[in-house]
């Protein structure tokens, strides 16, 4: 008689535990998520930030600004020459073209620099810099990197008007003859603009190897030691 009544009792206490430890299992897995969540945001913000960080010590750096600077120079010279001498290269009247689009857009590129220069430093300087600041640095890296894109595809156009004009019998003495004849300021600043940007990628891209390859070869020699110590 007492067991008969136990065994109902006994069935509602394990339906209870049951319904407890799925309450706990259900309140659970949302917080695993949400932790699962914050973790990956958290890993995001941190990339951001590592490219931020990057980005504020290579626009803080004084070779922006050296580079800023001798945009000027460039920008004077082209823009002169091409407007200067506007109709006076018959033989390919693009060249002037190149001349003034290149001269604007290394203007422009100066002032990108200037000002992701100025932000790079108030960013690096400022306890707690401005938002704009952050927003500046982003829109100059931006920035920077269409400038290459545009340079590298209106560099390719005017080798095409420049060298394709020498190709053609390029020359500077006799204007009457328009099937040949181009000011030389406008040909050869073109000509030498070419090259020297040319020069310039190269130079770039090794440093850029030669940084690569110094920095492998130091973490050879830092994990160098600790192999022979396990040996």
């Amino acid at each position: 008689m007492y067991q008969s009544q136990s065994f109902p009792n006994g069935a509602n206490h394990i339906n209870d535990d049951q319904k407890k430890i799925a309450a706990i299992a259900g309140s659970t897995a949302p917080d695993t998520e949400s932790i699962k969540i914050l973790g990956q945001e958290q890993q995001l913000n941190n990339t951001q930030n590592e490219r931020l960080n990057k980005n504020v010590d290579r626009l803080s750096n004084r070779m922006t600004l050296i580079q800023a600077v001798t945009t000027i120079p460039s920008f004077a010279i082209e823009l002169n020459y091409g407007i200067k001498y506007l109709n006076q290269c018959p033989i390919q009247p693009l060249i002037n073209v190149f001349l003034i689009v290149h001269g604007c857009s290394c203007l422009v590129n100066g002032i990108i620099l200037l000002v992701g220069f100025l932000a790079a430093r108030y960013f690096k300087r400022s306890p707690t810099p401005s938002p704009w600041a952050r927003l500046l640095i982003v829109v100059s890296s931006i920035g920077q990197l269409v400038y290459l894109i545009f340079t590298i595809a209106w560099l390719i156009a005017g080798q095409v008007w420049v060298f394709g004009a020498q190709t053609h019998g390029f020359q500077s003495s006799n204007s009457t003859d328009t099937a040949t004849y181009c000011q030389a300021s406008v040909f050869w600043t073109g000509f030498v603009i070419i090259i020297v940007t040319y020069a310039i990628f190269l130079i770039i891209i090794l440093v850029a190897v030669g940084r690569i390859m110094v920095k492998r070869y130091k973490m050879k020699q830092e994990t160098a030691p600790t192999n022979n110590e396990q040996y």
